[in-house]
């Protein structure tokens, strides 16, 4: 591990000071400049559980940043999650704390583009850009916990032309919320792919070893056409999940999205997470958190930075003695960037 973590700083370090012996651009004309960030989530929700009624106002996510253009190849962000710290907290709505969610330097320069940094992770950025409702319902992966979407890190970028892009992460693997503190490192292969118009594939895979080694694997594939009908399957499986031996999850997500005019959309969703059987043991080890999601709504958008959705969620769990969550929400995404 540590040599790779070597021969990444010293790719990294040789692009970097060929890019810059390279480049003999006119810079006479820049001039530095930068943009606030701020978006927010918010919702009203009530169940249609027997029995179980649960209703509320909540502003799940708050994310407050600035990115700045230091030259016309550098730039910074930094940025802040508000939030809970815990989603499967019984307090995680009641209480919010910060954390960097980035504070990154980017060079990009052509093909060629390095973070460092606390920096955004890919491993599910192709997915939750495609799925377009994050404000609604996480992606898959970040829901239920087969990766981090910020961590600390470097990365690097190559566009080969415009229908292949490769990229490779050396981070902590613990995420943004916690600190590092076991020498371990979670290395990162990602490969996009745009075969044709308005279709979209992705392969990514990832591996952390300490005693054991965790790794996840994901596929992904997404096409638009007619310029109002969109796609999406993904496939996600992750061994040893927190270095639990023998204690593997996967699962499918598949959305679409249907365009009513500039302003109206309809969405749906699918997922299914399931985990295997343990040697000698009659369920699956993670039956309790088991199950299938289904999601479907109509999005209004009155103004580009305003999104507005009614939706119905539904979470179907696979042990026969839990019943399903369902609700209604109502939610709003507003944003300056």
């Amino acid at each position: 591990m540590r040599k790779i973590n070597s021969i990444f700083v010293l790719i990294i370090c040789l692009l970097l000071s060929t890019q810059l012996t390279a480049q003999k651009t006119d810079t006479s004309s820049f001039k530095p400049h930068g943009k606030p960030i701020i978006k927010i989530f918010s919702n009203f929700h009530t169940s249609l559980n027997d029995g179980r009624e649960n209703s509320a106002f909540e502003i799940t996510r708050a994310y407050f940043g600035y990115s700045y253009q230091l030259s016309q190849e550098f730039s910074a962000i930094i940025k802040l999650d508000i939030g809970s710290p815990d989603d499967e907290s019984q307090y995680s709505l009641l209480k919010r704390y910060a954390y960097f969610k980035n504070a990154a330097l980017r060079y990009s320069k052509g093909k060629l583009c390095l973070n460092f940094g606390l920096i955004g992770l890919l491993q599910f950025q192709v997915q939750e850009k495609f799925w377009e409702h994050r404000y609604v319902y996480k992606s898959f992966q970040d829901e239920h916990k087969f990766g981090s979407s910020a961590d600390i890190g470097a990365n690097i970028i190559y566009k080969f032309n415009e229908k292949i892009s490769a990229d490779f992460t050396i981070m902590n693997g613990e995420g943004y919320i916690k600190l590092q503190t076991d020498d371990t490192y979670k290395s990162a292969l990602g490969i996009t792919f745009k075969p044709v118009n308005n279709l979209i594939t992705r392969f990514y895979y990832d591996f952390t070893k300490k005693n054991i080694t965790q790794s996840t694997l994901s596929t992904f594939v997404g096409y638009r056409f007619l310029k109002r009908f969109s796609f999406a399957f993904e496939f996600n499986y992750e061994s040893n999940y927190l270095f639990q031996k023998n204690k593997n999850m996967s699962g499918i997500s598949t959305y679409t999205t249907y365009e009513i005019n500039n302003k109206f959309q309809l969405f749906g969703r699918y997922d299914r997470l399931s985990s295997n059987i343990i040697k000698d043991e009659e369920n699956p080890w993670n039956l309790l958190k088991d199950g299938s999601a289904i999601i479907a709504g109509i999005q209004f958008t009155p103004i580009k930075q305003v999104k507005i959705s009614l939706n119905y969620q539904d979470w179907v769990p696979y042990a026969e003695n839990m019943s399903n969550e369902s609700y209604i929400f109502v939610n709003f995404e507003y944003k300056i960037n």
